[in-house]
């Protein structure tokens, strides 16, 4: 996931894509800063709640592109979803969570900490030396999320993902940064983000893997040296430690998920909704095969290849954290002027065509267009279903949120032994 803001409203997020560090992910952001935290003030406190009941079909959640949350300025493409999080073991003590960014370019749950109901009472993790873990998750648009990791129980829909560990983002008490992590943009709150936290659910089972299980300079898990907590230092974080993907810790449905986004007709809209299933051939409203090929992935998050306008991309994601379509048209698209920088503004609607690749040289063609920016951010709705900019990765193909409008996109998780990931899509009939 990956954004800047671009928009004269100062408040248009691009995308959200997780820099390649040591790790390969997708999602983004960067960023630091000197510490403390930013209060944002919602228009109703946040409280506690009981867990609400289970919905007739478990396997589904509720997934909407709208304005956003209140006061956070002109949101475009941001897929929502609302969760539901208690302290672990408890159905008492728990908070549902509206607004919360659906992010395929990431891994596992990341809320802000002025998102959280006083009350809850979430396991913070330790790490070995007894002090909490933080984190520290970079965006390719310099902005960055810091804060401590903590153990949950996550419902989505009907489904629970117990004990799982979770990112609280700006937690006051930790507002001193590690070194690696003070450059950039923080995430401090809602008005930062679009949204109330991220939702990550890549292909990836941790948002690390075994590269910060191996080394402390991993530049993603933090410790503390003292309970000041004021000079953060590197540390390994095994896996059970890190930031996870909910869906394998269901107890069915575990496998992958499926992205459903109807078509949108025309050039904005006020609304979308879809379904965000889970599981895949596990119940009957997830048995359907994809009728095209299957694109595996070698690395659970990006591993695809994208072939466009005679140029190859070797890092490509799928990433609904974006907001458009983002790469380097090599000048066949022309640059947005002053105040919509980032964007492409051709003169007239441009169609395109592509081609994606999996690691086992299986392909899909892919037909998209290009509206301009300028003309589209005119109409102040959240829904641009042509909406594309410049990526400053010259060797990456960020297929954004536009391009799962339509489609019904299959994602499968990686297996613990990191296999088994691939990507499979269709176009829907509505």
């Amino acid at each position: 996931m990956w954004f800047s803001n671009s928009h004269p409203s100062g408040a248009l997020t691009r995308v959200l894509t997780v820099l390649l560090l040591t790790m390969i992910s997708a999602c983004g952001g960067g960023g630091g800063g000197t510490g403390g935290t930013e209060t944002w003030v919602a228009t109703q406190a946040p409280t506690l709640n009981n867990l609400p009941p289970a919905p007739a079909i478990q396997n589904i959640l509720d997934i909407v592109i709208d304005a956003g949350p209140p006061n956070t300025g002109y949101n475009v493409n941001r897929l929502f979803t609302t969760v539901t999080i208690c302290e672990p073991g408890s159905v008492t003590q728990c908070q549902t969570i509206d607004h919360i960014l659906v992010d395929t370019g990431s891994t596992g749950l990341r809320l802000l900490s002025s998102a959280l109901a006083p009350g809850l009472k979430l396991n913070r993790i330790t790490s070995n030396n007894g002090l909490p873990l933080l984190g520290c998750m970079q965006f390719i648009d310099q902005s960055f999320a810091w804060g401590p990791i903590a153990r949950a129980d996550i419902t989505l829909g009907g489904k629970t993902a117990a004990n799982t560990p979770v990112q609280v983002i700006a937690d006051p008490t930790f507002a001193h940064l590690a070194a690696s992590c003070a450059s950039g943009t923080p995430l401090q709150a809602a008005k930062d983000l679009g949204a109330n936290g991220i939702l990550g659910l890549s292909m990836q089972r941790e948002d690390c893997g075994l590269a910060c299980t191996l080394s402390p300079r991993n530049g993603v898990y933090y410790t503390c040296l003292d309970s000041l907590c004021a000079n953060p230092v590197g540390i390994r974080a095994t896996l059970a430690q890190q930031v996870s993907h909910p869906v394998p810790k269901f107890s069915t449905d575990n496998n992958g998920l499926i992205i459903d986004l109807p078509r949108v007709s025309t050039p904005t809209a006020t609304t979308l909704k879809g379904t965000l299933v889970f599981g895949l051939g596990t119940q009957p409203n997830n048995t359907k095969a994809p009728t095209t090929p299957v694109l595996t992935s070698a690395s659970g998050s990006t591993g695809f290849t994208t072939s466009f306008s005679g140029h190859a991309f070797p890092t490509t994601y799928l990433d609904t954290g974006s907001n458009g379509y983002f790469f380097d048209s090599a000048g066949r698209l022309p640059n947005c002027g002053a105040g919509v920088e980032g964007f492409y503004c051709p003169l007239a609607f441009t169609p395109l065509t592509a081609t994606l690749m999996g690691a086992n040289g299986q392909t899909l063609s892919v037909d998209f267009g290009v509206a301009n920016a300028s003309a589209l951010f005119q109409s102040a709705l959240p829904v641009l279903p042509h909406l594309a900019g410049d990526m400053p990765d010259l060797m990456a193909f960020d297929w954004g949120l536009p391009f799962f409008f339509g489609r019904r996109v299959y994602f499968g998780i990686q297996d613990p032994n990191g296999d088994g990931a691939y990507v499979a899509f269709e176009t829907t009939k509505n």
